[in-house]
């Protein structure tokens, strides 16, 4: 039984914007290194498999096709428009099929997450693999919280399966902050990651019984080299916890990973994650700070940026956008993404 990684790459380019556009989303940017978040998902993976599967957003396809092109097995599938994650496994599943045939295992993983210790990762990954051996249902890979937290959805867990290994209650959407500290204080909720494992049966057959029009209208698709937007548009828009994980009558169990993840969901999330000088500026790119503190300044020119008495700042330069506004908005940038789209200024998109 082979292992076979999805990769989902989509996404809409806003959250990071000026750096992200609609044809380069989050994971085609270099954060961290050299490489960008698709090729350290794609070679953080690759130890566990080498068949890796991308999907994406056919407008992104020349920037993911740079990244999947250097890596020998890595194959891709582009939605010609966003229907969310359930088609898109659906869809996944049909190209697994045509290209690795039908007894597999999958992984389904986000492309623009980051994690900082890729060595407890697989291990997390290789743990739930094994439980497949001997469940059939659907396995993730959820993350042990160190706050109240907001933004993610919940895995509620309940008796130990095997060491390392809990049974699922069922997941929470995103909680207010009363709910999400008594989550925390229980100590058993887990961060809902965004990474499914299962047999490529056990996915199939529940996509089947649970959103049986899903399936139908993805198996109607008859290029999936170049899937029809009136086909795939067609097909309901549903995330796979709705769709699945909060109805199946097959068995969830979750692996509690711990290995210093961030799902980078925000301007504000990428500051935590870099290093700062002695008054918690952050930066990239040629920057001075001249009694400023708390800034996270990118500029990816050569022309320096000079700070002047700032605190709490975003400042983004590229070659055609300077964008400044409170790093404690970073939540809002999507109101500026909007204006462009409402003021004739989609080639800045």
């Amino acid at each position: 039984m082979a292992i076979i990684a999805v990769i989902m790459a989509g996404g809409s380019g806003k959250r990071f914007w000026p750096l992200s556009r609609e044809d380069r989303a989050k994971q085609s940017l270099a954060l961290f290194s050299e490489k960008t978040l698709l090729a350290e998902t794609i070679e953080r993976i690759m130890p566990v498999t080498r068949d890796i599967l991308i999907v994406s957003s056919v407008k992104q396809r020349a920037h993911i096709l740079a990244d999947a092109r250097r890596y020998e097995g890595v194959r891709t599938l582009f939605e010609p428009v966003g229907r969310n994650t359930a088609p898109c496994i659906a869809l996944a599943l049909r190209a697994i099929e045509k290209h690795w045939g039908t007894d597999n295992r999958v992984i389904v993983l986000p492309a623009d997450h980051h994690i900082a210790r890729p060595d407890d990762f697989r291990a997390a990954i290789r743990t739930a693999l094994a439980t497949l051996d001997a469940v059939d249902g659907i396995g993730t890979i959820g993350i042990r919280p160190d706050r109240p937290e907001t933004g993610y959805g919940y895995i509620n867990t309940g008796e130990p399966l095997s060491p390392g290994v809990l049974s699922v209650k069922r997941f929470e959407e995103k909680p207010d902050r009363a709910r999400a500290e008594n989550f925390v204080k229980s100590g058993n909720y887990l961060w809902n990651g965004g990474i499914f494992l299962f047999r490529q049966a056990t996915m199939a057959r529940e996509l089947t019984t649970l959103v049986p029009d899903i399936v139908t209208g993805v198996d109607a698709i008859t290029d999936l080299d170049d899937i029809a937007a009136a086909q795939y548009g067609a097909v309901r828009s549903i995330s796979i916890d709705y769709a699945v994980m909060e109805h199946t009558a097959a068995p969830i169990f979750s692996v509690a990973g711990d290995f210093g993840w961030n799902d980078i969901g925000s301007w504000a999330g990428y500051y935590d994650l870099l290093p700062k000088d002695a008054l918690d500026n952050a930066t990239r790119g040629p920057v001075h700070f001249i009694e400023s503190s708390g800034n996270l300044v990118v500029n990816l020119t050569d022309r320096p940026v000079y700070i002047l008495r700032k605190k709490g700042q975003l400042v983004v330069v590229t070659d055609d956008v300077f964008f400044t506004a409170d790093l404690a908005d970073h939540q809002e940038v999507r109101r500026v993404t909007e204006y462009l789209e409402k003021n004739g200024l989609k080639k800045l998109l």
